[in-house]
């Protein structure tokens, strides 16, 4: 039973701070700025990791009206977890596109904040069993420590820090591979470089049935 009542779905977009429409993706998701990363903001300056050149800390994600959007996304989360929490909540059983598509990511740009946060995605998805929820993460001691049941619907898949390098120790995991190394990828080859750089039909990251998803380094 939710704490707060929202109005109408704009009502409970506000209090989440907005959600993102990432052109690649089925569906909504929900980030915050990559400049909060804690362990990506020391891979970002190691070379030949994943996050080096990191797309989220260049192009267009630096306009100040997207940092703005982002950083404001993170202080609502802050200021008032429970009605966060309560928000997305109702988002995931009342915006009808998410509810049809059945899908929803978290963290296209940035990552988890700590358990607090961990916890408020986890109660988000056991409350809303129609909807498959991916969360990529580089936090690795946090999910590695993490003592709580997750949600079936929730794949918390742990990103390899290293290009080219295979990655184990967690039940979902994505690795990332040059082009020309893609053939030792040991996971499900993303399809998206071959089809627009989208999803498409793909739902391989939410699904708790691929235990590696790989992708091709861009």
């Amino acid at each position: 039973m939710l704490t707060y009542r929202f109005k109408s779905i704009k009502d409970a977009e506000l209090a989440v701070g907005g959600l993102s429409k990432p052109s690649k993706m089925p569906s909504f998701a929900w980030s915050i700025s990559a400049r909060r990363c804690n362990t990506g903001s020391k891979l970002v300056n190691v070379k030949g990791s994943v996050c080096e050149g990191c797309y989220a800390l260049k192009n267009r994600y630096l306009f100040n009206n997207i940092q703005s959007a982002l950083e404001k996304r993170y202080n609502v989360w802050k200021e008032n977890r429970n009605r966060w929490t309560d928000a997305m909540i109702y988002l995931m059983h009342n915006k009808q596109h998410i509810v049809n598509t059945g899908h929803f990511r978290f963290f296209d740009s940035g990552d988890i904040q700590g358990v607090e946060m961990l916890n408020d995605i986890n109660t988000i998805a056991w409350a809303s069993p129609h909807i498959r929820f991916w969360l990529p993460t580089k936090e690795y001691k946090l999910i590695k420590d993490y003592d709580i049941e997750v949600a079936p619907n929730l794949t918390i898949r742990v990103s390899a820090p290293m290009v080219d390098k295979s990655f184990d120790g967690y039940t979902h995991v994505s690795t990332v591979y040059q082009k020309d190394k893609i053939g030792i990828a040991k996971g499900y080859v993303c399809p998206a470089p071959k089809q627009d750089n989208k999803c498409g039909s793909c739902r391989a990251c939410w699904s708790s049935k691929v235990s590696e998803v790989s992708y091709i380094a861009h």
